[in-house]
């Protein structure tokens, strides 16, 4: 397949969806054709001669002579045997363009008719490097190439250096456009207006450029009325023109426009977000010096520890007798503190686990268990602490925390547990 026809590009200047595409030919991908045009810098004081090639998607022929003298080149093009434009889509004219090393490419006039065939340009440009493309285009004031390259020019006899072509920062898709016939009641002129209205439509100047807009539409039915009018025929070239010209102003605003518009929204996102963010920060620290605190009101009461499991509160130590559930007064007094403090928190939950040494059978151990936790619970529940905030539950001595070999370890392991989540 040639290298040529491989795809397109994506539109920078056109919003792509502007009308079901109708051109029966493909436009030529931009990095396939540009990575075979020569960018020429032209040596100051002499004459050098160029040749235009034609791209798979067109026929046509042409040369150029450039001078560079006192920081202009002077570009004589001459091209011939072009298709009228309207065979390639949406198009009524060929313009010529200047590309720049850094991408850009600057519209150097019209050198071809919606008839096609042949032309002439005589133009200067503002640099000493540049390359020059033939591009078919939907009216003559386009400020982007389109990516139906016709022509290229590549060195005949050249005084200069010359490097490749390697991008371009805007170029625009017409391809999905519907193309629009030139007829007795609607001249070239007329269907250039139409399409650089319909252009400045799509991208999107009825919302960021409306005066401009309001007045390109306005210029555009003066001149579909003239065209109609036998008195004012005359005028209709003229009022397309400015219609034309009124539509491509949109259309740049409109981007521009756009642009802006994204770029605020843009920074309204990341306000917001920052805002978030730094919300969700200050409360995760809230979060966590709160937790901190109950933590340290808690330890005043019962010795208190971070896990994964939450905040754990022990009752613990010799404040449980072997085989006994009854709270010491020890473990009475301490409760009462920790009840003073947990009713200042309503809607903190208390998960109560009772545990025992391994004295004894493992199904007294389980009854055990459950007697101490509960003997917390009703303790709690007296202290003004509501019921629905707390569960209760024994473990039996299936947890130990210190050796069950030892008189001190079985004492430990002889606890209960307030856990909060």
């Amino acid at each position: 397949m040639n290298p040529y026809r491989i795809g397109f590009l994506l539109a920078f200047g056109v919003i792509p969806a502007i009308a079901v595409a109708q051109s029966q030919r493909q436009a030529i991908a931009s990095s396939d054709v540009l990575s075979q045009i020569p960018m020429i810098n032209y040596q100051a004081g002499a004459k050098s001669s160029l040749d235009f090639r034609p791209t798979p998607v067109a026929k046509g022929e042409g040369s150029a002579q450039v001078e560079y003298k006192d920081g202009n080149a002077r570009i004589k093009a001459k091209v011939k045997g072009l298709p009228p434009p309207p065979e390639l889509g949406p198009y009524t004219t060929y313009v010529l363009w200047a590309l720049t090393p850094d991408g850009r490419a600057a519209n150097q006039g019209v050198i071809g008719g919606i008839e096609g065939d042949k032309g002439e340009l005589d133009t200067k440009y503002g640099a000493p490097q540049f390359a020059l493309i033939v591009t078919a285009e939907p009216h003559f004031a386009v400020t982007a190439p389109s990516n139906m390259i016709v022509l290229y020019n590549v060195g005949d006899k050249v005084k200069g250096t010359q490097t490749k072509v390697t991008s371009l920062t805007e170029q625009s898709d017409y391809s999905r456009m519907a193309p629009i016939a030139a007829e007795k009641n609607r001249p070239a002129e007329l269907v250039a207006a139409e399409y650089s209205v319909e252009i400045a439509n799509a991208a999107g100047a009825q919302l960021y450029a409306s005066a401009l807009y309001s007045t390109a539409k306005q210029k555009l039915a003066d001149a579909e009325a003239a065209v109609g009018s036998k008195q004012d025929r005359k005028k209709a070239p003229q009022l397309a023109h400015e219609a034309t010209l009124a539509g491509e102003d949109a259309r740049r605003e409109a981007m521009n426009g756009k642009v802006k518009a994204d770029a605020e929204a843009a920074q309204a996102k990341a306000a917001q977000e920052a805002a978030a963010k730094a919300t969700a920060e200050a409360q995760a620290n809230a979060r966590v010096a709160a937790r901190q605190d109950l933590m340290n009101r808690l330890n005043e009461a019962l010795p208190t520890r971070e896990t994964d499991r939450g905040l754990v509160s022990e009752i613990g130590g010799l404040q449980f007798a072997t085989g006994a559930a009854a709270l010491t007064a020890s473990a009475r007094e301490s409760l009462a503190r920790f009840a003073g403090i947990v009713a200042s928190y309503p809607d903190l939950q208390v998960k109560i686990e009772g545990h025992t040494d391994n004295t004894g059978s493992e199904q007294a151990n389980d009854t055990l268990s459950t007697q101490r936790a509960i003997a917390v619970r009703d303790y709690l529940i007296a202290q003004h602490v509501p019921a629905s905030n707390i569960d209760a539950e024994g473990l039996g001595s299936a947890h130990p925390i210190a050796d069950n070999g030892t008189a001190e370890g079985r004492a430990r392991n002889r606890r209960v547990e307030l856990v909060r989540q």
